[in-house]
């Protein structure tokens, strides 16, 4: 069954990506000591058998993303073993490295895998972005459930966090640690206009305000004492 394409917010085909490219394919080359021209022959008879998948049950999860990164350059093999490895383990099939050689890169081993992780670290740095990527998918799903929650806040105090989230985001609210930490330290020294003893009673009166809300919005039990 065809796999729809992802919105990612990455575009692979911009140029800081393409940058990230190096010219290392036809590994058989220097590996197993074919030719040159039996080395594209044996790659682009590889490239094609993979791509003739789509749209087939036999498709792989990840085509879709490795279309995305060889349009942003990436030659075919890195752009395939890029796309598999950054794929959850549960949809990156085949489930080994060495059966993805073998099976879809039309090689002998994966040795030619290991060469070009070592030769180029850009290839590490792609799957890592490419991983993080489709949680941007959801930023504004999360935003939106944020604020829901905190609509929902004065009515049900289930939703109390969204609420101190959300005005922790905005900077409209200071934990009562944070401010008590702050009038300790003016307490112990440095610039300040008030005198040592008022700003050790506020931060007296700071500590106790978040010690008496911690227990106030601590919730009960039901059965619990009220």
């Amino acid at each position: 069954m065809p796999v729809s394409k992802p919105h990612y917010v990455i575009d692979l085909s911009d140029e800081q990506y393409k940058q990230m490219v190096l010219d290392l394919d036809l590994p058989e080359v220097e590996i197993e000591g074919v030719t040159p021209e039996e080395a594209r022959t044996r790659s682009e008879a590889g490239r094609s058998a993979l791509l003739l998948l789509k749209g087939t049950g036999d498709q792989p999860t990840w085509i879709e993303r490795l279309e995305q990164l060889m349009d942003g350059g990436w030659p075919w093999r890195q752009a395939c073993y890029i796309a598999w490895s950054s794929m959850p383990k549960a949809d990156r099939k085949p489930e080994t490295q060495e059966e993805l050689a073998k099976q879809y890169l039309n090689l002998n081993s994966d040795r030619a895998i290991s060469k070009w992780r070592r030769k180029n670290p850009a290839i590490e740095t792609m799957i890592a972005l490419l991983q993080s990527a489709e949680l941007w998918d959801y930023r504004a799903d999360s935003f939106k459930n944020l604020i829901d929650g905190m609509k929902k806040a004065g009515d049900d105090y289930k939703f109390f966090n969204h609420l101190k989230l959300y005005m922790e985001m905005s900077g409209d609210y200071v934990p009562l640690t944070q401010l008590a930490a702050v009038l300790k330290r003016k307490a112990a020294g440095g610039p300040h206009e008030m005198d040592e003893e008022t700003i050790a009673m506020l931060a007296q009166g700071v500590e106790e305000l978040r010690r008496d809300s911690e227990n106030s919005s601590t919730p009960h039990a039901e059965g619990d004492e009220k």
